[in-house]
């Protein structure tokens, strides 16, 4: 499997971590690191976390502490927690899943705008045309 096939694999964990990381009390590096990361394994307070090489840079113990303390904080447990890094993850992370659900509910916009009935007849007398790339979520 590719990274390009990885980003659609969407997460099935025991942590529902896609939701989690979100949750989590990060700020900064270490909620970067978090929602880059997926569980490859979680078994008697054993959580392994893992994440693209590319991301090393930023493993550092505090930013370790951060992520621990938060995850042990939100779950109310006391956990071993083990960092690594693998050149392929094998499914999508936080940080990928919430990209893709973004993508998916503009895509949705931009089908009921297209279908609204306004549109459709602009488009037809005045052969107005959507411009995709101009549909953005207000801030």
């Amino acid at each position: 499997m590719n990274n390009t096939e990885a980003e659609f694999k969407q997460a099935d964990d025991a942590l529902h971590w896609s939701e989690m990381a979100f949750d989590l009390d990060l700020e900064g590096l270490a909620r970067q690191l978090a929602m880059n990361c997926v569980v490859k394994s979680y078994s008697e307070n054993n959580l392994r976390l893992v994440f693209l090489p590319e991301l090393e840079v930023i493993l550092k113990p505090d930013i370790e502490l951060q992520i621990k303390q938060a995850i042990e904080s939100k779950l109310g447990v006391s956990l071993n927690i083990d960092f690594s890094s693998q050149q392929l993850l094998g499914c999508e992370t936080p940080q990928q899943a919430d990209v893709r659900k973004q993508e998916q509910h503009r895509q949705q916009v931009i089908q009921s705008i297209r279908q609204d009935s306004t549109v459709v007849e602009l488009n037809k007398f005045f052969g107005a045309e959507l411009i995709e790339d101009s549909v953005r979520k207000r801030l």
